[in-house]
């Protein structure tokens, strides 16, 4: 119950269409009674007259079949116009649904992002979502519309022949008992083919995104195994899955088949011993196959709503998630401070438990003032600076702004503060343009080429095939580094935010490239509170002081003079 109501949740706003849903499906059922009785009447008329009787019932046996044309075609109308609008509103909460998904992915945190597959998270955002359209569409309304069709048969054939009902009946508890064998097995089956359908959604992920390294280094026939285990473990999976299922299924089969014949058998008795006329016999085996579609699409619901049910379940654990943290944004402040310093202030952080890779970490940033950190690889760095927008909380101590904790500013406020460049150059596959006002919608064509003059790149986009309106494509495979890297920095003059991070801004360009980064960054920075990440001596000769990280710590703190006097790290990679 639980499950159906976290699921039912996403169709609250179609309360309305639900219920011209469950109006149309008790006309259809109404109009499935009457289906049988123009051909009954028909078969009794004829089996009662002789030739030239039967020849003068024509007129009546036309008025039946055109009765007949009518109860029909009323019938299956009505079951179209309630199964497209069941189908319709099924959509919209799926499409709800993936709104929610996307949302989380979109608010997704670095830590929990590091400890994830990102080809699981691509399954379930895409494939395992459809479990709400099927639990809804085929779960919730093929159950009630089974349910509603036993019902009004049982009834119905109840009070029209209670002997051979009983025997119809018969059928149920051991259909019932079919079920419940095979539900829990076909459920826990699912998931696990599920699972093992993301594993090979990983793979084929990562080596799209390391097809490169992949090439490069002659691994093809390594990643190919990789793939054909993962491969062979979900065709196994899955076997095992449908296996469960083909089983179940035909032993459904075997039910309905002893149940029919039961009736056959003794209805033809009714029949010859004069309790049953031909055409009530076709009545009742019309509503006994009436009676068993339902029990067949009962018994199909119960396959189909296993699965369906452990992909909704993968679903909701990312949504509660997202649950706690919109718990946590409530209590988050709107109000920001204006110039203010940072403080680090024994900061202590780690992804894994027992592996620090912060260890009380403390210096200040004034307003306005330019750090740069440095240090060995996996010294923290990059941890550090992804403190300051909330990628990541510390785990111990704190981060503040203007004597506020930050963790107790809104994400998304304190973003907005906030102007990024970082190592590797992220560009959108759209045009220049827009990837340049990517940090400012609705930033004028005039305040976006200013911006790309602050960063040096007016002229290379001058000379594009359509200049500000070209599209660089996936990857930006036209564009060099230092181009990239100079989009970027336009990006952050036109956001034009109080602080400015910067991860390895020049690290991967060649001298030229560098000398108009560092030109941009120059003015970039001026009168802006700036944390960079930096190895490269030129960069750091544009900060005005230089924090020594080593395993976590800080080691040295000062200005370039006061370090190089220390003779500690900085004096050492300088004089490299």
């Amino acid at each position: 119950m639980r499950l159906w109501r976290q699921i039912l949740g996403f169709y609250r706003a179609d309360w309305l269409r639900v219920g011209a849903a469950l109006g149309l499906l008790l006309l259809t059922t109404a109009a499935a009674i009457f289906k049988p009785w123009p051909l009954a009447w028909i078969v009794d008329r004829l089996s009662r007259a002789d030739g030239a009787a039967a020849t003068d019932q024509g007129p009546a046996i036309l008025g039946w079949a055109v009765l007949l044309a009518v109860v029909h075609s009323t019938h299956a109308l009505l079951g179209s116009a309630q199964q497209a609008l069941v189908i319709h509103t099924a959509l919209r909460g799926l499409a709800r649904v993936r709104r929610a998904v996307f949302g989380w992915l979109l608010r997704l945190s670095l830590r929990r992002l590091q400890g994830a597959q990102a080809g699981d998270l691509i399954y379930r955002a895409t494939w395992d979502t459809h479990a709400f359209q099927t639990l809804f569409q085929q779960g919730l309304f093929t159950f009630m519309g089974a349910t509603l069709t036993l019902v009004a048969m049982t009834t119905v054939m109840w009070r029209f022949n209670r002997p051979l009902t009983l025997v119809a009946l018969a059928t149920v508890p051991v259909l019932l008992l079919v079920m419940r064998f095979f539900g829990p097995l076909m459920s826990q089956r699912a998931g696990k083919a599920q699972a093992a359908d993301a594993g090979v959604a990983s793979l084929v992920q990562q080596a799209v995104a390391n097809l490169p390294l992949i090439q490069g280094f002659v691994r093809e026939r390594t990643e190919a195994a990789r793939f054909e285990e993962s491969a062979a473990a979900s065709l196994s999976a899955r076997w095992r899955q449908h296996r469960a299922e083909v089983v179940y299924l035909a032993s459904v089969a075997v039910v309905f088949a002893l149940g029919t014949a039961a009736i056959v058998a003794l209805g033809a008795r009714e029949v010859a011993a004069g309790n049953l006329t031909v055409g009530r016999l076709l009545v009742f085996l019309a509503y006994l196959a009436q009676l068993y579609e339902p029990l067949n699409q009962l018994s199909h619901v119960g396959s189909t709503v296993s699965n369906a049910r452990a992909g909704a379940e993968r679903v909701l654990e990312l949504l509660a998630e997202e649950k706690a943290q919109a718990g946590d944004r409530k209590r988050e402040r709107t109000e920001l401070p204006t110039a203010a310093e940072l403080r680090f202030d024994r900061v202590d952080f780690a992804y894994t438990a027992g592996q620090p890779v912060l260890h009380e970490v403390s210096f200040i940033v004034n307003p306005g003032e330019s750090v740069a950190l440095i240090g060995p690889s996996g010294a923290g760095k990059t941890t550090l600076l992804q403190l300051i927008p909330r990628f990541l909380d510390p785990d111990g101590g704190a981060v503040t702004w203007g004597g506020t904790d930050l963790r107790e500013l809104s994400r998304e406020r304190l973003r907005e503060k906030v102007a990024l460049v970082l190592q590797e150059s992220l560009l959108l596959p759209t045009s220049i343009a827009e990837n340049i006002g990517y940090g400012r919608p609705g930033a004028s064509r005039s305040d976006i080429e200013a911006a790309a003059r602050a960063a040096n790149a007016h002229d290379f986009i001058r000379r594009l095939p359509q200049g500000y309106d070209t599209v660089v494509g996936d990857g930006a495979a036209r564009l060099s580094v230092g181009e990239k890297q100079r989009l970027n920095l336009a990006r952050a003059f036109l956001k034009d935010a109080p602080i400015l991070l910067l991860d390895e801004p020049t690290s991967a360009l060649d001298a030229e490239s560098e000398a108009l980064v560092l030109a941009s960054l120059r003015r970039l920075m001026q009168g802006r509170t700036t944390v960079m990440v930096a190895h490269r001596l030129a960069t750091l000769r544009e900060v005005n002081r230089i924090v020594v990280l080593n395993a976590g710590r800080v080691t040295e703190i000062g200005t370039a003079a006061e370090l190089l006097a220390q003779g500690g790290y900085y004096s050492r990679v300088t004089a490299a």
